[in-house]
Parts: structure tokens; C-alpha cells; sequence
């Protein structure tokens, strides 16, 4: 396996579902979803509904045309709005980490990094570990 060295990361807050446009397009190689402990049914409910749809977003992605695209954003907006409303963000990277491949060759991939967070601010820094598990 590529070593790969612990990496700090600035994510943003998005405000729209278009400002994760960036993390839909990494999320089709690799993805880090993180969030709070949800501490209502609601706020896991509406948790898991982002972060399902999200995940739809990028594995259909390259398949959809322009236009589709923009409707994918748009309800991601509404999923963003659903988690303001319960005073939850959605922070967001992309970086780039090596991996191995099933031929033990190594490549660098994109990887989106998405957080749900009880605060307001306009970005937060994480700490992704210098190993991840691939699924």
C-alpha cells in the first residue's frame, strides 16, 4: 500500500448545493463522510438522507447531462437547508491521496471529504489519518 502522511485539511461550509459541486466530482473515485452524533431521530433521519443522496449524486454522476446535474445540486441545496434548519452544516474538501491498486500499483486519486458539524462557521480544519480503509 502507498504510506500515505497524516494530511490537515480546510473544509468550507457549503451554503448552497452548488458549492458541493467540487466534492461530487472527487466523490466518484473516493469519499471521507464524517459527522456529529446525531442527537434526535430527526437529525439522523435528515443526516442520512444527505449523505445517501450525496453518495447517489456521485456514482450517477458522469451519466447525467448538464442539466440533470444541475437539478442533483439543486436538491442538495434542499438537503443543506433541511440540516441548517436543525443547526447542522455541511463542510466540504478535496485533496488527493495515493492508493494501491488490486496490482499492488499506486495512484493518486481524488478524495472528497464531507462533514456534517454542529457549527456555524465558515470553514473548519480536519485531520484525515495518514491510513484509510478502502470499501
Amino acid at each position: 500500500m502507498v504510506e500515505s502522511r497524516p494530511e490537515t485539511l480546510e473544509l468550507h461550509r457549503a451554503d448552497s448545493g452548488h458549492d458541493l459541486w467540487a466534492a461530487v466530482e472527487a466523490a466518484q473515485y473516493a469519499r471521507v463522510v464524517e459527522h456529529d452524533e446525531p442527537r434526535t431521530d430527526l437529525e439522523a433521519a435528515r443526516m442520512r438522507d444527505l449523505i445517501g443522496f450525496f453518495s447517489d449524486c456521485s456514482e450517477e454522476w458522469e451519466g447525467k447531462s448538464a442539466s440533470d446535474q444541475t437539478v442533483a445540486l439543486e436538491q442538495l441545496g434542499t438537503r443543506l437547508a433541511a440540516l441548517e434548519e436543525l443547526e447542522l452544516s455541511v463542510y466540504w474538501a478535496v485533496t488527493q491521496r495515493g492508493f494501491d491498486t488490486a496490482a499492488g500499483q499506486p495512484v493518486e486519486l481524488p478524495v472528497a471529504v464531507l462533514t456534517i458539524a454542529r457549527q456555524a462557521q465558515p470553514s473548519i480544519t480536519l485531520h484525515l489519518p495518514p491510513t484509510m480503509d478502502i470499501d
